[in-house]
């Protein structure tokens, strides 16, 4: 397994990532173009890729008000190549709490469509606050997840 990196994200980065299934049925009639590079200045992000430089996903956080902003995440199937990526994340949001001044960070999640995604928000101490009726792209449920910089300090 080689190692990972990071750097600064930028939207060709989306654009050229291998997308799984269910991030591919959710970009269909989408504006992808538009939406990569919204996230480039939404807030800081960044993709991490693979010494072939091949790209295994690309997160961020879209800011929504001072000390609030809101987790995206595209993650290409190479992540299951790298069962510790959950460290990687980890490392990112501590950043983002410590060094960018956030106090919570919340992700609208699919729960039918990506529980592994789920998975590693709950693994973070993200916690679910609540149903957001038709918030999907193509008009599915999500569940709005949270994460509070006090919870986060109280692990």
């Amino acid at each position: 397994m080689s190692k990972l990196k990071l750097r600064k994200y930028k939207a060709d980065d989306f654009l050229n990532i291998g997308l799984m299934e269910y991030e591919r049925k959710c970009r269909e009639g989408q504006p992808v173009e538009k939406w990569a590079l919204v996230k480039e200045k939404a807030g800081p992000a960044v993709t991490m890729f693979d010494a072939d430089e091949r790209i295994v996903f690309c997160c961020g956080v879209h800011d929504m008000w001072p000390g609030v902003g809101e987790i995206w995440g595209v993650f290409s199937p190479l992540t299951k190549e790298y069962p510790l990526i959950y460290f990687a994340v980890k490392e990112l949001v501590d950043i983002l709490f410590e060094k960018h001044g956030y106090v919570r960070l919340q992700a609208p999640l699919d729960p039918a469509g990506c529980p592994e995604t789920i998975r590693l928000n709950e693994l973070l101490g993200f916690r679910p606050e609540g149903l957001m009726r038709r918030y999907g792209p193509h008009g599915e449920d999500r569940v709005l997840y949270a994460l509070i910089k006090e919870d986060k300090d109280a692990e």
